[in-house]
């Protein structure tokens, strides 16, 4: 059985149809979506949910509404492994490395977002993927013998 988590970050949308058609047949597919941050509006996390199983995190240009339900930093086992998904901040130069310190438990995977540019590496013994902007690029991984990663530009 695969475990597919479609990631995704940085939408900046109000709902699922201002997003690309290659990113929203992904998530239909997926065991699990996982939302980076930067949702922006509550209406496109509502959307989200009715398409599957959603973990989400919120990010620093999401509305109240979406900063007050989601936290900033999740941690949760999917397909046997540990899973730590955060938005991520500052700069985009070494914001793998400021991500990665977020999470002193050592998940086996971590999913970020913020900088915009997609990023799929180890970093400290964690494979970290950044989807990038949901408006160009997602994430597909999937958890069968080991973690599998790639970033789909759209």
């Amino acid at each position: 059985m695969h475990n597919t988590i479609v990631a995704l970050s940085d939408s900046h949308a109000a709902n699922l149809n201002k997003l690309p058609p290659g990113l929203l047949r992904a998530l239909q597919d997926a065991d699990l979506i996982v939302h980076a941050g930067d949702h922006t509006e509550m209406s496109l996390l509502q959307e989200l949910r009715q398409t599957g199983k959603v973990i989400a995190v919120a990010g620093n240009m999401d509305s109240t509404a979406i900063k007050i339900e989601l936290p900033h930093r999740q941690l949760f086992t999917f397909g046997g492994i540990t899973v730590g998904a955060t938005h991520g901040s500052g700069a985009p130069m070494g914001i793998a490395t400021r991500v990665r310190q977020m999470f002193p438990e050592d998940p086996d995977l971590i999913i970020f977002g913020h900088s915009h540019v997609p990023f799929n590496k180890i970093v400290d013994e964690t494979h970290m993927v950044n989807p990038g902007p949901a408006s160009g690029s997602y994430a597909v991984i999937t958890i069968n013998d080991g973690i599998h990663a790639r970033v789909v530009t759209v």
